[in-house]
């Protein structure tokens, strides 16, 4: 699923300013848990050897503060960390060093800092700069000599400064600095900088923040004006026409980082330098609200964007002032939407991206406030009316004026329909619409999900003008979509590591300043929370139908291979895992730490006639004997999480094993728990939630894999069948007939049948 639009890029400033390092090995910033000496931050003296076109700065107290937050092995986000990467070496032995050896005592003390930079060609760099002012020349000589020796080296001279070529990073010590990049344009431009007696500090909007800022320990710096250049290293190409929304949002942020195991509080403000001109400024300091379209929208939304200003004719006037600075102001559209906002009595304007139906669906709501006397009047006279329209979905007319007040991000909503339902009105598509009538997403609703959840007791839904929150679960490749492709690569499997991520991002009131607070979290729970059972003759609703896969807890029914009589594997409340009779009397446990999922399977792995049970859990894969013995070389740990599995075939007289991951992929392996040979990964866009059927077919096998929306027919490879029959898709139900050894008979989604050749694609028609 592909998220569009400015709403991405609103709730990817700032993750993509922490995420970028990422590409190099992600510097995490943490909180001092003991008291500190407050400073300003421009008495760091190596902001002095930072260029110009610096994009961000990140701001530490010493090198050890980085390896003790970004390197540690339990901060859940540290898997970013590329443990390859020269840069990282250097640092990391930089820190060995300090914290290990005397000679280098100095050198904990002295500040540090990092610095991102668009290089050039579509790419960003990053460069560490250490302040050496108050280590002498034996000592920064005794400190080369460390960081170099073993190594191949190669030297140069630079504008008087000696550039070291060590093991894939460009060092230079010069003019009491330490400087160091895994590119050697961006060292020389430090050089270049120091040489002229330039830097970043010459910057006079950069100077006056510096000098103004509150040093303890940590603190980030983000030049919004710079961003377009950061988006072309990291965005996909999709989502770089918005790097100029990005730019205009502030003049410069800056925050201090508070870091735990396994979420990150990021406190800040907006600096607003242009004024109107800053989108930031338009939502005004010192305004705040209670939200509540987390309490309706389903649990699944993936994003949900709140409005609650105290004013909304202050937010109106203001985001007018902005559109007009910047042409984009229609005053005559702007005029009357601003008069039928203002008719709603809006207390709370938000819209959600809920997945449904196999992609991206947008939702407004706008929930209103207490009627005035005159209103209240004239709905006794039209009650009747309005008893008539509550809960019915209408076609809506007044599309665009919700963009037009508040901007573009509301342009994701075709607004065809509304739903008036108690105090709100929501707009969308006709059939989320119906789902939102029906109740079914209150019984089930984001903040049910949340509630059940370690975030909860960080996220809050109040007190802010607005508030953004996004719910990663089962949606990370939603998230790394928004980054060129050699980027999300390296995000895409950490994300993917845990069941259950979480962002929320609140402009805090301030009369003073446009404060906002940033919190990401990331964790691997036991158990996601779970849905009521529906009631009887009801169903599942949409969104569940789309994105929810149920894993079996079991007893999971076994056959003695002794007696051939029915016994069960079965999951107690601690975990253990219980061999029981055809009655579920026990006949043995094992210790066990967490959720199978969902499947247990009977294989004879020795060829000898006996059965193993084999499971899984997180990602690992296990086999067990008969006796509670786990067999070897199981257990077998594959790359990502497991959502579902594992599922074994038998292909050709050999076990394959079939799991379903946390990412909606499914991914054959061998007997081994090796990756199948030549498998090409099977996901589509909507979820999978149950494993393909195996056909036979002369000589050659098939998958035959069957979601809400359709049947899809794959190789034994995972190379799809049916991707070029558009017009002619199977229906998910569609009977698969043997016609030949080539050919099977189908129906599409328009109820035809078809012969449909599984090795050249053609079809046919059935007479």
């Amino acid at each position: 699923m592909s998220l569009s639009k400015k709403a991405y890029i609103i709730s990817a400033i700032i993750l993509t300013v922490l995420t970028a390092t990422g590409a190099v090995f992600f510097l995490n910033i943490k909180g001092k848990q003991d008291e500190v000496v407050t400073s300003s931050a421009a008495e760091k003296k190596s902001l002095f050897a930072v260029p110009v076109d610096a994009v961000g700065i990140w701001l530490f107290e010493s090198p050890i503060e980085i390896g003790e937050s970004v390197f540690k092995a339990d901060n859940l986000l540290s898997g970013l960390v590329q443990k390859e990467n020269s840069l990282y070496k250097l640092i990391n032995k930089i820190n060995f060093l300090a914290k290990s050896e005397s000679d280098f005592s100095e050198v904990a003390s002295a500040d540090a800092l990092t610095s991102i930079h668009y290089s050039g060609k579509n790419e960003v760099s990053l460069l560490f700069c250490l302040n050496l002012s108050s280590v002498d020349a034996s000592g920064q000589e005794l400190l080369s000599a460390r960081l170099t020796e073993g190594a191949t080296v190669r030297s140069r001279n630079f504008n008087g400064a000696n550039l070291i070529s060590v093991a894939g990073a460009e060092i230079s010590f010069y003019k009491g600095y330490l400087l160091a990049s895994t590119s050697p344009l961006l060292v020389e431009a430090s050089v270049r900088h120091l040489n002229s007696g330039t830097s970043i500090m010459d910057n006079a909007d950069f100077s006056k923040i510096a000098s103004t800022a509150t040093f303890n320990g940590n603190l980030i710096f983000i030049n919004h004006q710079q961003l377009g250049k950061l988006f072309s290293g990291l965005a996909a190409s999709k989502y770089l026409g918005y790097a100029d929304f990005a730019s205009k949002l502030s003049a410069w942020s800056i925050a201090t980082g508070d870091v735990n195991n396994s979420h990150h509080l990021y406190t800040g403000e907006f600096v607003n330098l242009k004024g109107v001109g800053n989108y930031a400024s338009a939502i005004t300091p010192g305004e705040k609200g209670d939200i509540r379209a987390h309490t309706i929208a389903p649990a699944n939304t993936f994003a949900l964007f709140s409005f609650t200003p105290g004013s909304w004719d202050n937010m109106i006037s203001s985001v007018r002032a902005y559109r007009e600075l910047h042409k984009k102001l229609n005053l005559e559209l702007s005029m009357n939407a601003a008069e039928w906002i203002i008719s709603q009595n809006p207390e709370e304007i938000s819209i959600a991206a809920i997945p449904y139906g196999g992609h991206i669906e947008w939702v407004t709501m706008i929930r209103k406030g207490k009627s005035n006397p005159v209103t209240k009047f004239f709905s006794r006279i039209f009650s009747g009316k309005e008893k008539l329209i509550r809960d019915s979905v209408l076609k809506f007319d007044n599309g665009g004026k919700i963009r037009e007040l508040i901007g573009s991000l509301f342009e994701n909503n075709k607004e065809e329909y509304y739903l008036n339902r108690d105090n709100w009105t929501i707009i969308g598509s006709a059939g989320i619409l119906e789902e939102f009538a029906s109740g079914r997403s209150e019984s089930f609703s984001m903040d049910d999900f949340i509630s059940q959840t370690p975030v909860s007791g960080l996220a809050e839904f109040g007190g802010s003008p607005f508030t953004l929150s996004v719910n990663m679960t089962n949606m990370q490749d939603t998230v790394t979509s928004f980054f060129r492709k050699v980027i999300a690569d390296d995000i895409s499997p950490v994300l993917k590591k845990v069941n259950f991520g979480f962002i929320q991002f609140r402009m805090l009131p301030d009369e003073e300043k446009s404060g906002f607070e940033l919190l990401l979290y990331a964790k691997n729970l036991e158990k996601l929370p779970t849905p009521p059972k529906p009631e009887e003759n009801q169903g599942p609703a949409g969104w569940e139908q789309d994105s929810i896969v149920k894993v079996p807890v079991g007893p999971y029914e076994l056959r003695n291979f002794m007696n051939g009589e029915t016994e069960y594997l079965v999951q107690l409340s601690n975990y253990r895992l219980q061999l029981a009779d055809k009655n579920l009397k026990g006949i043995w446990a094992v210790p066990f730490e967490t959720p199978l999922r969902g499947f247990v399977e009977q294989i004879d792995y020795m060829n000898n006639g006996k059965l193993q049970m084999l499971f899984a859990s997180g990602n690992k894969v296990y086999l067990l004997d008969r006796n509670g013995r786990f067999v070897n070389p199981y257990p077998k740990a594959v790359d990502d999480l497991i959502m579902l599995g594992p599922k074994v075939y038998k292909i050709d007289g050999e076990y394959a094993i079939m799991l379903l991951h946390m990412d909606n992929r499914l991914r054959l392996y061998d007997r081994e728990c090796r990756p199948y040979p030549a498998w090409s990964d099977i996901s589509t866009e909507e979820t999978i939630k149950s494993f393909p059927e195996l056909l036979t077919l002369g000589k050659n096998h098939y998958w035959i894999l069957r979601t809400q929306l359709k049947t899809r027919i794959y190789t034994i490879n995972g190379i799809e069948v049916t991707a070029a029959l558009k017009q002619k898709e199977l229906m998910p139900e569609t009977p698969v007939k043997p016609y030949s050894d080539e050919e099977v008979i189908v129906k599409t989604t328009q109820g035809k049948q078809i012969r449909l050749n599984l090795e050249t694609g053609v079809t046919k028609k059935v007479k």
